[in-house]
């Protein structure tokens, strides 16, 4: 289980003993809405992507528990900032790795050190938002081939949801030729989410037949500029 998950999976446990609810059986723990964005340079090059998290309210008002917060609800931003290190941290774990993958002509793209990294709560919505900055390790030219973004937990452990489907990446300063398109998940069959629900949140990886079936829920983003 990657460091990301080890800090989530203490969480959940705790959340399921306090509330008396079956929460640390099934997959997946924690639910994500996101949003992205593509960056394009001077030249037209894609240089980044930019990233939303949107986590659900059950969750985040407990990642948050015992924080000071003052008259207005909100969590001092030296707390924020201290949670936003340790997530980064754990996500940069080779085996999350961001839950981000991108792919240029269907190779597979390094990108460096994350920027930009930081947390928001919204009081009034009881949620917390992680955003951040993925710098591609270069520039690169998009033709008509296209570059992939394709974001998925493949231990089902966090699921994403991206409302609006296409809608959800935005380009900022892309070339006028850019087409943006999106492939979403395809459902799993009762069957695979029944075996997904039995599964405890300290299990520490899926079964091998899980893991296939899972890979199914990616988010697929491409941007085409012909």
């Amino acid at each position: 289980m990657n460091t990301f998950k080890k800090i989530c999976a203490g969480w959940v446990l705790a959340i399921a003993q306090c509330l008396m609810i079956p929460a640390a059986q099934a997959h997946p723990h924690i639910w994500i809405e996101g949003g992205i964005e593509l960056v394009f340079n001077s030249q037209g090059n894609a240089s980044a992507v930019r990233q939303s998290w949107l986590f659900d309210e059950l969750f985040s008002t407990y990642a948050l528990q015992g924080m000071p917060r003052d008259k207005a609800g909100q969590v001092p931003s030296a707390e924020l900032e201290k949670i936003t290190g340790e997530w980064m941290n754990a996500l940069a774990d080779p085996e999350s790795h961001f839950f981000t993958k991108i792919t240029l002509d269907g190779k597979p793209l390094a990108f460096g050190a994350p920027l930009n990294a930081r947390s928001t709560w919204n009081p009034k919505t009881s949620q917390l938002v992680l955003s951040f900055e993925l710098p591609l390790e270069s520039p690169v030219k998009i033709d008509a081939k296209g570059l992939e973004v394709d974001i998925q937990d493949p231990g089902y452990f966090v699921a994403f949801e991206y409302k609006g489907g296409v809608r959800a990446i935005k380009g900022m300063d892309a070339p006028t030729q850019c087409k943006f398109g999106y492939m979403p998940p395809r459902p799993l069959d009762p069957k695979t989410e029944r075996l997904l629900w039995s599964i405890p949140a300290t299990q520490k990886e899926l079964p091998e037949n899980l893991r296939e079936a899972v890979r199914q829920l990616s988010h697929q983003f491409t941007v085409k500029c012909p």
